[in-house]
């Protein structure tokens, strides 16, 4: 038996396609590593999936909200005599797990992007997921954009700083005055038309959609998925900017189709199942 764990800051599942079990994230890398050896049992696979960058080389993470897995071998702590574990960040396992049970089923190449709290891709090509030598690769949210800021990642212009759902929100907030308006309020303002919140997220999508076309041309997917609170939170307002500048962006080059993810927070589960088979 496999079992899929999504680590998260906050919140540690594991599981299988039928079912699940959540616990809080212990504190400590120890209460990590022996809180998903309670929950995995006698797991013959276990594959992980983190909110953050990996490193396959070392086995390890270094995700900003999991401070206590940093330089831990968590691969290695793992592993023991004929059971497999396997890393990748969330980004990639949906990117599986929508080519595999999604929205990009039955394709040959599909291109997972989610616009939330950051920008993060996977890139999938029959049934096989393309990670690189460090699994860090096709990583659009770090990828240059028009903006000049630096980024938490230590590089000046990544698209993250402009294109996020996070750079969405404080956009707005800011241009409202309120710096804590609720993001469903934002989502509904720009829904019934305020010319302002619209122009901010058109400009969010015609900021990424560059990168896309770039990724586009560089991987030729048949299909672009989008998923995160972006897409969900805007709807055809944002994804239909982003159609319309995607097509701009790519000129005599093939479009490709997009569509909305539709595993949700199954996602993770999923796609770190997948990454065992």
């Amino acid at each position: 038996m496999n079992v899929g764990v999504d680590l998260g800051g906050t919140k540690l599942a594991v599981g299988t396609a039928e079912s699940l079990q959540v616990v809080t994230t212990p504190a400590t890398s120890e209460g990590i590593i022996a809180a998903i050896e309670a929950l995995a049992g006698d797991a013959d696979g276990i594959g992980i999936c983190v909110a953050g960058r990996v490193d396959l080389q070392r086995g390890s993470t270094f995700a900003a909200q999991l401070p206590q897995l940093q330089d831990v071998p968590l691969v290695d702590r793992l592993r023991r005599p004929g059971r497999r574990v396997t890393l990748l960040n969330d980004a990639d396992a949906a990117a599986l797990a929508e080519h595999q049970f999604g929205a990009a089923r039955g394709t040959h190449t599909s291109l997972y992007v989610t616009v939330s709290t950051g920008i993060g891709s996977g890139l999938v090509s029959q049934q096989r997921l393309y990670q690189g030598y460090r699994g860090q690769s096709v990583e659009l949210g770090h990828a240059g954009g028009s903006g000049h800021q630096r980024c938490p990642c230590g590089r000046v212009g990544c698209i993250d700083m402009t294109a996020s759902g996070t750079a969405i929100t404080r956009a707005a907030r800011a241009l409202l005055g309120d710096p804590d308006l609720p993001i469903e309020t934002l989502a509904q303002l720009a829904a019934d038309g305020h010319p302002g919140l619209v122009r901010i997220v058109r400009q969010a999508a015609e900021d990424l959609a560059p990168l896309l076309g770039n990724a586009c041309v560089l991987f030729d997917p048949q299909v672009i998925v989008m998923g995160g609170g972006v897409v969900l939170g805007y709807g055809d307002l944002y994804l239909d900017t982003l159609r319309r500048a995607l097509a701009d962006s790519l000129g005599a080059w093939h479009v490709p189709e997009l569509r909305v993810a539709e595993l949700g927070q199954q996602a993770g589960i999923l796609g770190a199942l997948q990454s065992l088979a």
